[in-house]
C-alpha cells in the first residue's frame, strides 16, 4: 500500500460486528510508517456498537501514544455508521457511572416553562 488511505470495506468487510475486526485494523495501522491515516468507510453498511467503541478506543490510544503517535481520520461514513459512532462517542463522554449519579426529575411542560421564564427575569 503506497498511501495512508485505508478502505475499510476491502480490509475488513461491509458489515463490521466485532472488536476483533478493529484489533486487526489496529495491528495493520501500527505497522505502517504513516503518522496520519484516513479510514475510508465507503460502502460500509453497518458497524456494531462494540466495534464502534473499539474503533474510538483505538483512535484515542494511537493519538495519545508517547512515541509514534498516529492520527486517525474517519471519512465517508453512511448515516447509520456515523450515528453509531456518534452515540458511542457521546456515551464515552459521559460515562455511565457519572450519568447514574446525575439527579433527574420528571416535570410537566408547564412547570418547566414556569421555572425557565422565572430565570429570565
Amino acid at each position: 500500500m503506497k498511501n495512508n488511505k485505508l478502505n475499510i470495506k476491502t480490509i475488513l468487510a461491509p458489515i463490521i460486528t466485532s472488536r476483533d475486526a478493529i484489533n486487526k485494523l489496529e495491528k495493520m495501522v501500527k505497522k505502517m510508517p504513516f503518522k496520519t491515516f484516513e479510514l475510508d468507510f465507503s460502502d460500509v453498511e453497518f458497524i456494531s456498537r462494540s466495534a464502534a467503541h473499539e474503533l474510538l478506543v483505538m483512535k484515542e490510544k494511537l493519538a495519545h501514544r508517547l512515541f509514534f503517535k498516529k492520527d486517525i481520520i474517519i471519512n465517508n461514513t453512511n448515516f447509520d455508521v456515523s450515528e453509531m459512532i456518534r452515540v458511542v462517542a457521546a456515551n464515552r463522554a459521559v460515562p455511565k457511572k457519572i450519568a447514574e449519579k446525575m439527579e433527574t426529575k420528571i416535570v410537566s411542560f408547564d412547570e418547566f416553562l414556569k421555572h425557565n421564564l422565572s430565570l429570565d427575569k
